[in-house]
């Protein structure tokens, strides 16, 4: 899953940017979910930011601290939207705290970066409106850069990978001195999918759960070494 966000200060064409985004991404027939954060709730009255996402995205998802989309009435973590997202692409509006994928920052001037930890950009661009949206040719080039470098990270600050924050192991990405494949909170022993949506593990409950299960599973006739594939159904 590729993914990006999108941050900066009020005004500065975050909602123009994205559903520029979301809208090459769907003209070329890719499902695109949107996630949006908000400090003051939702107004779901025609012409607000997420009644103008629904019209180009698959999926939408938004949370804040007194609402959550689908039918929360209370702000939830982003770990537990995804699984919900059917998406091949992923635009995140906000949530400029969140170090765990890359990001591109809309800027009023040069110095207007600093808050949004510029390691973590894989584009800087300046603020945009509904009159002076970015051009098809910049939307086509960051479309690209999405595609080419955009990445979703677990998000646990194990620190597993030797690094404290999730946000310190993706700016080694972004800036090319780690890939994602070095997270090993998704690379253990164990693999947990929910509903097809990789589940990260902390490294640690990782080797309990493979270790418990497989000395269990060992007890039973016909187990034999090797890889295990479990499949558990719930009820929904």
């Amino acid at each position: 899953m590729k993914a990006i966000a999108i941050v900066g200060k009020k005004k500065t064409g975050k909602t123009t940017l994205g559903l520029a985004l979301a809208k090459n991404f769907a003209d070329k027939g890719m499902k695109v979910g949107i996630i949006k954060h908000s400090h003051h709730g939702f107004d779901e009255a025609e012409g607000t930011d997420t009644q103008k996402y629904k019209k180009v995205a698959s999926c939408v998802a938004a949370y804040s601290p007194t609402q959550s989309f689908i039918s929360w009435n209370k702000e939830k973590p982003l770990q537990d939207l995804l699984p919900l997202l059917e998406a091949d692409v992923i635009i995140m509006e906000g949530g400029n705290k969140l170090g765990w994928m890359p990001r591109i920052i809309t800027v009023r001037e040069d110095a207007d970066d600093k808050e949004f930890f510029p390691e973590l950009a894989l584009a800087q661009i300046p603020a945009c409106t509904n009159d002076n949206p970015p051009s098809a040719e910049e939307v086509e080039r960051l479309a690209g850069l999405v595609m080419e470098k955009g990445f979703l990270l677990p998000g646990l600050n194990c620190g597993a990978c030797g690094r404290e924050f999730c946000r310190d192991f993706a700016a080694d990405i972004n800036a090319g001195k780690a890939t994602r494949d070095g997270c090993k909170a998704t690379s253990g022993k164990m693999d947990v999918t929910s509903n097809g949506m990789p589940l990260a593990l902390n490294p640690f409950v990782s080797d309990i759960l493979s270790a418990g299960i497989s000395a269990m599973l060992g007890q039973l006739k016909g187990y034999t070494p090797g890889d295990l594939n479990i499949t558990i159904k719930t009820d929904r």
